[in-house]
Parts: C-alpha cells; sequence; structure tokens
C-alpha cells in the first residue's frame, strides 16, 4: 500500500538526499580553502532546520509512534529513530551557528566547522537509510488506508519551501541553484 503520506515521505528523503549532496560539496570546497557561498551554505542549513524539524520529522514521529504500539517487537528501533530526530536537531542548529558566527566575523577554525559539517551530513545520510530500510518498510506492511488517512490528518502538512511551493525570497541562492542543477522530484 502506498499513501500520499508515505509517499511524501519518500520524496522529501530522496530530496533530502540531494541537498545533502550540495551540503557535502560546499564543505568540502570550504574545507580545500576555496571561496565558499555563504549565502547558499546558510540557507542549505536554514532549509534542514526550517522544513525537516518543522515537518519532516514530526511527520515521522507521529508514525513511529503508532507503529511502536502496532508492532512493540519493533518499538526499540522507532525509539531509536525519534531519539535521532532530536539529535540531528542539535546538530543542525550547532552547524547553522557556526556558520552565522562565520559570517558575522568571528575566527572559528576551519577544521572544526568543516568536521561539524561532516558530521552532519554522515548522520543524516545514516538516519535516512535506517528509515527507508526499517520504518518505511513496517509502515507499508502494518498500517491500513485509514490508518495511514488518519495519520495524515495528525501530522504537520506544510509545504516544501523549495521543492514544494518555493519561497525564493526566503531561500533565493538555495533556490537559484537547485533549479538549474536538479530536477524538481
Amino acid at each position: 500500500m502506498t499513501s500520499g503520506l508515505a509517499l511524501r515521505l519518500a520524496r522529501d528523503h530522496r530530496r533530502l538526499g540531494r541537498v545533502l549532496d550540495l551540503l557535502a560539496g560546499l564543505i568540502e570546497r570550504f574545507d580545500a580553502g576555496e571561496e565558499s557561498s555563504y549565502d547558499l551554505f546558510r540557507e542549505l542549513i536554514e532549509y534542514v532546520v526550517d522544513y525537516v524539524e518543522r515537518v519532516h520529522h514530526p511527520t515521522e514521529d507521529v508514525l513511529f509512534t503508532r507503529l511502536a504500539a502496532q508492532a512493540p517487537a519493533q518499538a526499540a528501533i522507532l525509539a531509536d529513530l525519534m531519539r535521532e530526530h532530536r539529535e540531528l536537531t542539535q546538530l543542525s542548529r550547532d552547524f547553522r551557528d557556526a556558520l552565522a558566527s562565520i559570517m558575522h566575523g568571528a575566527v572559528l577554525p576551519r577544521a572544526t566547522v568543516v568536521r561539524q559539517g561532516r558530521e552532519l551530513v554522515r548522520r543524516m545520510r545514516a538516519h535516512i537509510d535506517r528509515e527507508d530500510e526499517t520504518a518505511l518498510p513496517l509502515a507499508s506492511a502494518l498500517l491500513s488506508e485509514t490508518e495511514w488517512a488518519a495519520l495524515a490528518t495528525q501530522a504537520p502538512n506544510d509545504a516544501d519551501p523549495i521543492f514544494g511551493q518555493p519561497d525564493p525570497l526566503r531561500f533565493r541562492a538555495l533556490y537559484d541553484h537547485l533549479k538549474d542543477v536538479l530536477d524538481p522530484l
């Protein structure tokens, strides 16, 4: 069974994977000492902080809570995934704050910022992989169409500010870069 909510979560994962690819590339160029587009850096991490933390992870938390009730044997794995959401939130915010400090003239060791960025990208990719391999197949196997519909009404449903209804005023550099590089999935 493929519900609209399941499709949205899978689409979010594909899109986030592409955003992480772009972020990883910027981190590598920054590490190599190349001139970085701090606007693009800032907008990438702000997208992660805004959409992922405000819409995507809370949606998954609603889903994982329901799954844990229906599949108690999987409850520990689902609880770990929800714990990772909180950890990823902190990593995202720490990296955002480091970039903001640099943009405001603070001197931070490049290695520290690079390490934070790489850790964020690595952990987000691993987290997405775990969800795609465990939680989402479990949800597809266990939940009825009625249950998916009920979950969709409980989950945040704001549009993706880049891929949904783009907000080019808020995310101008990211939007311009993505429209030239990526298909809108």
